[in-house]
């Protein structure tokens, strides 16, 4: 785990960043992904539209922004860390950050994605449906994941 790592929302300055771990860690992970946006248009997305219309958390280091987290009510629509920070407790962190504010969550990711589906199954999320990825901007097959927080008998 990372020694002095902050949490805090993101704001449009943080869009640049932001937009730069995403393209590079998706990069890193899955290089066979169909690249569809320029880094312009990536940029924007983040600036104009993640940003201001979700709950997006960052994590940050001494180091500078090891990653960050996006929702959208029930929905994590993102997760990502940045490559140097990787296997260091960031994404855990994220995540759990996220399922302390809603009692349950919902998320895809590509299904030759095992690095991210075995974090998710390793939090406790359950695959609950697969597609042929004719509904995603990168035509690739992927997976439904969702958790619910336990419930409380006491």
């Amino acid at each position: 785990m990372i020694r002095d790592l902050v949490m805090r929302r993101a704001t449009v300055d943080d869009a640049a960043a932001l937009a730069q771990i995403h393209m590079e860690a998706r990069a890193a992970a899955m290089p066979w992904l169909a690249v569809v946006h320029t880094p312009d248009e990536v940029f924007q997305y983040f600036r104009q539209v993640v940003i201001p219309g979700s709950d997006v958390w960052l994590a940050a280091s001494p180091a500078g922004i090891a990653g960050f987290s996006a929702r959208l009510g029930n929905e994590l629509d993102h997760l990502y860390v940045a490559v140097p920070f990787w296997r260091q407790g960031v994404g855990a962190a994220l995540l759990k950050m996220a399922m302390l504010t809603v009692p349950r969550l919902q998320l895809w990711t590509f299904q030759r994605n095992s690095g991210a589906r075995q974090f998710y199954e390793g939090h406790g999320f359950t695959a609950v449906a697969f597609t042929d990825g004719t509904e995603n901007e990168e035509r690739e097959p992927d997976v439904r994941y969702r958790w619910e927080e336990p419930y409380d008998h006491a």
